[in-house]
């Protein structure tokens, strides 16, 4: 197992699906240097760059650069075996065939980690330059928090999408559908059906409030009417913990109960 997960995470970080994840990992950064350079403006309209931290974090970093990456990564833990044909060489190493999709599946959490670990620190750096080295220290619970936030995001998303890319034809269309579709969709519903999403147990972990926010106008009054039940932190830890483990459960048993056919010439 020891030399599987040496052996990913080494080909993991020399991909080029990785160095495009790395680029990826910049936007955010870029769009704090901006709010940096109008950081004149915004303390005369009464905006902190180090009070916008948890805003800029959970819109891009929760909501989009976590799912978006773990689509690209988890789907083709199985998926690029098959389309490379080196899926037949893997399984017939002496190692079980479980523990291959294991260490693929933690090679792309180690891979995403630093890239965002390394994203994070520096979007939260730029927004804490005003605050100096003192600020900084001082607020870097938050930025540790949001780190471990992020990691239980790859670790419930990832196995997630490489069932999808084990079992589906166009795994990336049904994971981006499903992230920035059916969980951007249920975000806004009244009622308990935003619990149906990996989503909203992250946004109860992060430390920019108390959940998922509901909207304004007709989504708040339908939110009123139809409340969803309150989710602590401690419920929202384990249900992640708990997706994670039984999809990648499924994904290692799917590796052993499923034949896959190569198509002759590919």
């Amino acid at each position: 197992m020891r030399f599987l997960l040496t052996f990913f995470v080494r080909n993991g970080f020399h991909s080029r699906r990785t160095y495009w994840m790395a680029a990826l990992g910049l936007f955010p950064v870029g769009c704090c240097l901006l709010l940096w350079t109008a950081r004149q403006f915004l303390e005369r309209e009464g905006v902190s760059l180090y009070g916008l931290f948890p805003e800029v974090g959970q819109l891009l970093f929760i909501n989009v650069l976590v799912p978006l990456m773990a689509v690209f990564v988890g789907a083709a833990v199985i998926a690029d075996e098959v389309e490379e044909q080196t899926l037949p060489y893997l399984i017939t190493r002496p190692v079980p065939k479980g523990s291959i999709v294991l260490a693929k599946l933690l090679a792309g959490v180690i891979t995403l980690a630093a890239i965002l670990a390394v994203s994070l620190f520096l979007t939260y750096t730029v927004l804490v330059l005003e605050e100096g080295s003192g600020g900084w220290s001082a607020n870097a619970s938050t930025l540790l928090r949001c780190e471990g936030v992020l990691l239980l995001g790859l670790l419930a998303y990832l196995p997630l999408f490489a069932l999808m890319g084990g079992t589906l034809k166009r795994p990336v269309l049904t994971g981006l559908l499903f992230s920035f579709g059916w969980e951007r969709l249920v975000a806004v519903l009244p009622g308990n059906i935003k619990l149906l999403t990996i989503a909203h147990y992250l946004q109860v972990l992060y430390p920019s409030g108390t959940g998922a926010r509901s909207g304004g106008g007709m989504s708040a009054l339908l939110g009123a009417a139809i409340p969803a039940a309150a989710v602590s932190q401690f419920a929202a830890v384990l249900i992640l913990l708990v997706i994670a483990v039984v999809f990648t459960v499924l994904t290692m048993i799917l590796l052993n109960v499923r034949e896959y056919r190569l198509e002759p010439g590919e």
